[in-house]
């Protein structure tokens, strides 16, 4: 494995000039191009990405709440039948039930789907590496398109156990949406331009999680009930998977339709980005403590997201007695604050740091603090207030405060390796995703009531915690410097902060 990984670093080694060429372009002055096109696809792909993982939080209630005038089994069905609906509706949507499944079952189904993003993770990464990003892309809107769509039938037929499967199906092929879109962006988009554009397309993920909850909220409430939730999402895939297949590139050279002078345009600025990429110094990696500690943060900052991401819904309905379709709602505000604060952050740090007011490592701990602190208090306060308005306050203000780690851990990974810096992400991402496997088996545990106060208490209480440690750790040991064995060429360690 190790070898493996070492040969396709040496592979891509050092990015060559181009050509020299009359045709000069202004860097400068370039306006809109098919780049820009590229990175519309790939916000696309990623908000859509967001709303098939993070929908099931709240379909999932709907699903598994049985009518008071039906039996409580996975026959019965949850909608009344009107008067013009004709015999092959009903018997189209025959697959609208409802299970009696424990939370316990609840929690499997949707950790199923981590499984499968943790057990992919690498090898898709490395297929990402072969055969580009637009592969990765095909195959994550593809296969969650296919599957998404056949959820409502496979369910009816296999139960909880098919519904397993595919969300752990449609787990191993999103593994590759995030490494997919990173090697794209390395490709498409210039150094000037690439914060920028990177910045919109991940402001995917916020604008994805907030229409899987609103979108999972309204159409299981609708006259179609949750089927039509897993339909909607399913349709959306595919279409978005076409779309990305005759308008996406892997680079601009396999591009059909852009200029040279677009071309030459984003080849001359990634000039610049020269990296050199020898074998991996594995033993330096792994005994590298600014790197663990800003892996711990990764895994920390992640805890708190996940939770609300995958439990939220079942909060609001169990203890802060929302219906189903409020709480897809309420679930949602908060990654519209996500969405606006994300971006004001960015420029924020930039403007603190470009000013010389704070250093670059300064920056780093005081937003990775924001979005670690912040949400670590807001959810011990929500566990002892009884009063559902200041709980949807405080989810609101920490998921807001949550997106500081895009100024905080997460551009650490670059600060510490410029030529790791993908690959070092990987490890964080893996680890943050075997978490979000275990926590639907501790909340399983530990809730055996959804409408128990004091059981949610517990769980929270863990996460805050870990939260809340995983920061302290990584102000005392982080490091915004480039480390020594990011190029063991060099002998100095470039200084940043």
């Amino acid at each position: 494995m190790v070898n493996s990984v070492n040969q396709i670093f040496n592979k891509i080694g050092r990015k060559s000039k181009p050509e020299s060429t009359s045709e000069d372009v202004d860097t400068g002055k370039y306006g809109l191009g098919h780049r820009h096109i590229q990175a519309l696809l790939y916000f696309i792909s990623l908000t859509l990405a967001f709303i098939a993982s993070g929908h099931l939080g709240v379909t999932i209630v709907a699903m598994s709440i049985p009518e008071n005038n039906t039996e409580t089994n996975s026959s019965a069905l949850t909608w009344d039948l009107d008067e013009d609906v004709t015999h092959d509706t009903v018997k189209f949507l025959d697959v609208y039930q409802t299970y009696d499944w424990p939370k316990s079952t609840q929690e499997i189904i949707q950790g199923s789907f981590f499984l499968g993003a943790v057990l992919l993770m690498f090898p898709i990464g490395l297929l990402g590496q072969r055969f580009g990003g637009k592969t990765l892309l095909q195959i994550g809107l593809g296969v969650n398109g296919i599957t998404s769509f056949v959820v409502p039938w496979c369910v009816a037929w296999g139960d909880w156990i098919a519904f397993a499967v595919i969300r752990f199906i449609q787990g191993c092929a999103q593994s590759g949406i995030y490494p997919g879109i990173n090697i794209l962006i390395t490709h498409w988009f210039p150094v000037a331009e690439r914060n920028s554009l990177s910045s919109f397309i991940y402001a995917g993920s916020g604008i994805g999680s907030m229409l899987a909850f609103v979108l999972g909220g309204i159409l299981a409430d609708s006259r179609f009930g949750w089927p039509s939730t897993f339909w909607v999402i399913g349709v959306a895939c595919c279409i978005a998977c076409i779309l990305v297949t005759i308008f996406a590139a892997t680079t601009p050279n396999d591009h059909r339709y852009i200029s040279e002078a677009e071309k030459i345009y984003i080849a001359k600025d990634q000039v610049e980005e020269v990296i050199t990429k020898p074998n991996l110094p594995w033993k330096k990696i792994i005994t590298s403590v600014p790197l663990w500690a800003t892996i711990l943060a990764h895994v920390g900052n992640t805890i708190a997201f996940m939770f609300f991401f995958m439990q939220g819904p079942s909060y609001m309905f169990g203890v802060l007695n929302f219906d189903i379709m409020a709480s897809g709602v309420l679930v949602a505000l908060p990654y519209l604050g996500s969405c606006i604060s994300a971006l004001a952050f960015g420029n924020l740090s930039d403007y603190l740091t470009n000013r010389k007011i704070i250093t670059i490592k300064m920056a780093r701990i005081l937003f990775n603090s924001i979005a670690c602190f912040i949400p670590a208090i807001c959810l011990v306060i929500i566990t002892f207030t009884t009063s559902s308005a200041l709980a949807v306050v405080l989810f609101v203000i920490s998921s807001t405060a949550n997106s500081g780690h895009h100024t905080g851990w997460m551009v650490n990974y670059m600060d510490l390796s410029p030529n790791y810096c993908g690959f070092l992400m990987s490890i964080g991402n893996v680890l943050a995703y075997i978490f979000a496997v275990l926590l639907p088996v501790i909340v399983s545990a530990a809730v055996t009531d959804v409408t128990d106060r004091y059981q949610w208490r517990i769980v929270i209480l863990l996460m805050a915690g870990f939260t809340f440690i995983s920061n302290v750790i990584f102000i005392l040991f982080m490091s915004a410097d480039i480390q020594p064995w990011n190029n063991e060429d060099e002998e100095e360690v470039v200084k940043k902060a």
